[in-house]
């Protein structure tokens, strides 16, 4: 109906809620994305939201292409109470009563990353606590998740919480490409990673210091390595009598 009194999701708002906060527009994109390989139903991401069936269906066949397009399931809003989350402890646990550990849009938040990564620190605390062991906490420059409860209960939210790597002040270490590097080992250590993963986070790491150790022992003069690097490789005037090793080399401008 659009009565709803909650705030929504700033960024994927129902069609309603656009058109109340941008009446100044006289266009809407639709993505009109298939739904499978093996199927015909096509999801017109851009439409959600809370009208009668009936209505919606009237505004779908106003797009050119979909006059005569059959709803399948129509859309729909949620409106939800959540919980504050500055009322929980960082491993997610509820401060007025102990045992009990939330996870998801209770906590406030919006999104499928979001609510899985929360449920990973809820259920890892919560078996741990099971067993009488001590808390898993993921820091901040450890990972995003960490970001995420941190911002949570420290600062808690006015509006459906998204994970985005402009939260994170550690974001350039935090990459896909050193997660197990960062995780792994904690992961193992507090029993929810095998024994196997663990054995290849340990064949990476000695890779990964076997290879840096040779690239320390590999040095040049910073003229050579402009002599190999061509006229991209470009070194300071005051800093071209130095040597460089050639994990230096590769820190350098447009290598």
């Amino acid at each position: 109906s659009g009565d709803g009194e909650g705030v929504g999701p700033r960024y994927c708002p129902s069609i309603w809620k656009k058109v109340e906060r941008f009446p100044d527009r006289d266009r809407h994109i639709v993505w009109l994305e298939p739904e499978g390989l093996n199927t015909h139903v096509v999801y017109p991401n851009g439409l959600s939201g809370c009208f009668p069936e009936h209505v919606q269906a009237d505004y779908l066949r106003t797009i050119p292409g979909l006059e005569e397009a059959e709803i399948v399931r129509p859309g729909y809003d949620v409106e939800y109470d959540f919980v504050d989350a500055r009322a929980l402890f960082h491993t997610l646990e509820t401060r007025s009563i102990p045992g009990l550990y939330l996870a998801g849009q209770i906590c406030g938040t919006t999104g499928y990353e979001e609510a899985g990564a929360q449920g990973i620190i809820a259920g890892i605390n919560g078996g741990r606590a099971a067993l009488g062991q001590s808390p898993f906490f993921v820091d901040r420059d450890e990972g995003y998740i960490g970001v995420l409860v941190d911002d949570l209960v420290t600062k808690g939210t006015k509006e459906p919480y998204r994970m985005f790597t402009s939260r994170a002040e550690y974001r350039l270490a935090l990459r896909s490409d050193n997660a197990d590097m960062r995780l792994t080992r904690k992961g193992y250590e507090a029993g929810v990673v095998s024994e196997e993963r663990f054995k290849t986070l340990q064949l990476r790491e000695r890779l990964l210091d076997k290879t840096l150790r040779r690239l320390e022992s590999f040095r040049l003069s910073s003229t050579d390595w402009m002599a190999y690097g061509g006229p991209a490789l470009s070194i300071a005037r005051a800093d071209r009598e130095r040597s460089k090793t050639a994990r230096e080399a590769l820190a350098m401008p447009n290598v």
